[in-house]
């Protein structure tokens, strides 16, 4: 077993009438992926900046390799990387070679030992080729990738990422997801990220911690979750949008929702199935596509949420 090297026990954080953390308790394994998701407003940005001692937390405490946030900042941040509101951390009129540079500086770092180091981060991230051009000319993954090797130029073993993937398409999303499950296999990182992109929480993260109101309502793995949630349902694709008539006739056999011509299915039964086939037969409505579906971890996400909330 890793050892935990981020202890997070009831912890409070409030604004005014507001509590935005209320007594919420994890802990981070030494080389884990952990994935914080929730509602807008649930609490996530707050516990990543409470852990970094951004903001100053009511009650609780937090520890980082055995470390006070409280008592011992300084040293704490010494070992974290963080990403926090997009790509906010770099300067757009400096390029990546030169935001390197700068962000090694500050941390003390002899810039005769870093150059190594830069060309590493640059070359990995794909960032060589417009390594001297000025980062306000990128493209939104462009200036994502340029703040992940910022937050990574000093070699940090912890690194915290809100929305990283936010606004970016599947191939720049892609290729951070590459990146980062590299960094973990090969040097032992640990990593924790907030993200509203199921697909890339699924396909990176070990364990997921779903919160709402502050609080923690889901604490499981990806494997676990999806085992205990899993779901099957049928997708049919009509001619023509269904009336509510036809919609309410399926309902009998199962739950039924339907966007437009597109509707989903989830039958209480298997053997629901024919008579299913014959309500749409007896509708006299062409259907056009027939598809089985697992339900993935969006669903998954709403159905934790929804539970909670009944």
């Amino acid at each position: 077993m890793s050892q935990t090297c981020i202890r997070v026990k009831e912890l409070v954080k409030t604004y005014k009438d507001l509590t935005a953390v209320n007594r919420m308790s994890f802990d981070v394994r030494t080389g884990e992926i952990l994935g914080i998701l929730g509602p807008n407003g649930s609490g996530k940005t707050t516990t990543l900046k409470s852990i970094l001692g951004i903001i100053e937390f009511d009650e609780g405490s937090i520890e980082v390799n055995g470390l006070s946030v409280k008592g011992r900042r300084k040293e704490v941040l010494k070992d974290m990387g963080a990403i926090l509101e997009g790509a906010r951390n770099i300067y757009w009129h400096l390029s990546p070679r030169e935001n390197l540079t700068y962000f090694s500086g500050i941390r003390g770092i002899p810039q005769k030992t870093i150059s190594g180091r830069i060309d590493y981060l640059l070359e990995s991230l794909e960032l060589s080729d417009v390594a001297d051009k000025e980062v306000r000319q990128f493209s939104s993954g462009m200036k994502q990738k340029c703040a992940l090797a910022c937050a990574f130029i000093y070699n940090p073993s912890i690194l915290l990422l809100d929305e990283p993937t936010l606004g970016l398409d599947v191939e720049i999303s892609r290729t951070i997801r590459n990146w980062l499950l590299n960094v973990v296999e090969k040097e032992g990182k640990t990593i924790l990220i907030t993200s509203h992109n199921m697909d890339f929480i699924e396909s990176i993260c070990d364990r997921i911690l779903i919160i709402r109101r502050g609080e923690i309502i889901s604490h499981e793995t990806v494997a676990s979750l999806k085992e205990k949630f899993a779901r099957k349902y049928f997708r049919i694709d009509l001619e023509s949008e269904p009336q509510n008539s036809l919609l309410d006739t399926i309902a009998t056999l199962g739950s039924v929702s339907a966007t437009g011509s597109s509707v989903r299915v989830e039958l209480e039964s298997a053997n629901h199935l024919i008579p299913l086939m014959k309500v749409l037969e007896e509708a006299d409505i062409r259907m056009l596509d027939f598809q089985t579906v697992e339900n993935d971890l969006e669903d998954i996400f709403l159905e934790v949420i929804r539970e909670e909330e009944e």
